[in-house]
């Protein structure tokens, strides 16, 4: 549980200097102001609809506003718009930031991080009558940079969103059908378990990795799950019930890295597709109630989750490593809540305040974190004049299991294990439908789930162009 200090290096093997530092910030900052100049300033109020401008997780590269003309590169003399009335579209996208630890933590210092996303869709229901209500994703990502966890900052829930192992590799290969009036959806192929499930849209904006697939399942599954950045085998069946029930449930490959160890070289190419009873499968199942979401509610939208996990392999005892446990599980709560609109003519539907929290448990015996929660706030269109830009705050929290503390104990140590907790403010900049900018700041207490380090100053800024 605690990290080990290590100097920051760069990928020579020396030591960064301070001007290589100042370069990391300089390249965002510099591409972020260029881009400014270059385009002339802000998207005008009203610019981007409500209804094509979606909110998506802060670490997705490919953000779609449904007009191809939306793009860095425009709709390519109309070629866009005439593969997607084919059924044919191609999306890709880029993620940089750069994250400075301002004090505490491993070591204070910067680094630059980066992801880079590309994906093709097959709607077939647009090219043959014979073949409706079916689709087809192959998607792959390119991870590089440094990881500010582990150069910096030393904590387990992982300040960068994107922080991966560096390597290009597939990421998705899926293909999905709807049955009985798209009531019924069935996907099948390589999947990620964090895209469907246990999130919640109001925390993805945030950059730190527990606000996207939370802690008490990353945490205390093998290797993270089916989750970024490593897919896994698998398929996914959802049921809707009514307008306002959803039944969903997945099985998943119980090792995406294909490596007990946890080493992400053993599959960095995300083509090793191994199966075996040693890596067991994941199981996850979940029912989603959601609240005034129909096309034509008045109300304020909401969801609430309920679901629970399980993991088929043997996981180590925390007191008696000796020990096997036959499985590994946890139950989980999630729910966000938009509770106040602005109103007007002019003001999108979204434009508002939300609340959202989530809460998971896991048996204390075998698994690092026995409870973890996350919580926080989301404004959409606080400044006047910048209607789609978003504020977002969140406090996510995980308790270290008392087995683990007694495990410690026992062998001498001096220092315990107990709990950290990181505090994020972050305001995301829609500059233009295809560009957003994101300066963001954490603070994270007990890196590492103990007192060794110090706590930690993170600040941050984050830019995401659509291609």
């Amino acid at each position: 549980m605690h990290p080990t200090v290590q100097p920051l290096v760069g990928r020579n093997g020396r030591p960064r200097r301070p001007l290589r530092l100042a370069a990391t910030f300089g390249f965002t900052a510099g591409l972020t102001m260029g881009l400014l100049g270059h385009w002339g300033g802000p998207t005008p109020v009203g610019a981007i609809e409500p209804e094509d401008q979606p909110q998506v997780s802060s670490r997705d590269a490919l953000v779609e506003t449904h007009r191809e003309s939306d793009h860095l590169l425009g709709d390519a003399r109309g070629w866009r718009s005439r593969l997607v009335g084919q059924g044919i579209h191609f999306q890709a996208g880029y993620i940089g930031e750069t994250m400075g630890n301002v004090s505490g933590g491993i070591q204070r210092g910067m680094v630059y991080n980066g992801l880079v996303e590309a994906a093709l869709d097959l709607e077939f229901g647009r090219r043959t009558d014979r073949w409706q209500d079916g689709c087809f994703r192959v998607s792959g990502i390119f991870p590089h940079g440094r990881s500010p966890s582990g150069k910096l900052v030393g904590d387990v829930q992982t300040v960068s969103n994107i922080d991966g192992h560096d390597s290009v590799s597939l990421y998705e290969l899926w293909l999905e059908q709807d049955f009985w009036q798209k009531r019924v959806s069935l996907r099948l192929g390589q999947l990620l378990a964090d895209a469907e499930f246990a999130g919640t849209s109001y925390g993805g904006v945030l950059l730190n990795s527990s606000f996207g697939w939370p802690a008490f399942i990353s945490g205390n599954t093998r290797n993270t799950g089916p989750a970024y950045y490593r897919a896994a085998l698998g398929a996914r069946l959802r049921v809707t019930v009514g307008d306002a029930l959803d039944l969903q449930a997945g099985i998943y490959d119980g090792d995406s890295f294909d490596d007990p160890a946890g080493r992400p070289s053993r599959n960095q190419h995300g083509v090793n597709f191994e199966l075996s009873e040693q890596q067991g499968a994941f199981v996850i199942g979940e029912a989603v109630w959601k609240l005034n979401q129909e096309e034509k509610s008045e109300g304020l939208p909401g969801s609430y989750k309920l679901g629970g996990w399980l993991h088929t392999a043997r996981f180590a005892d925390q007191l008696n490593p000796a020990r096997n446990h036959r499985s590994n599980f946890g139950l989980y709560v999630a729910a966000e809540q938009m509770v106040w609109r602005e109103s007007g003519a002019d003001k999108s539907p979204s434009q508002g305040l939300g609340l959202f929290f989530r809460a998971g448990g896991s048996p204390a015996d075998r698994n690092v974190f026995s409870f973890a929660c996350d919580g926080g706030l989301h404004y959409h269109g606080l400044l006047p004049g910048r209607e789609d830009d978003v504020l977002a705050v969140g406090l996510a929290y995980v308790q270290i299991s008392d087995d683990v503390r007694r495990g410690e104990k026992a062998a001498g140590a001096t220092i315990l294990s107990d709990h950290e907790l990181a505090l994020e403010v972050s305001y995301q900049m829609q500059l233009k439908p295809w560009w957003s900018v994101q300066p963001d700041l954490q603070w994270i207490h007990h890196p590492g789930g103990s007192r060794t380090l110090a706590d930690a100053f993170v600040a941050g800024l984050r830019t995401r162009i659509t291609f």
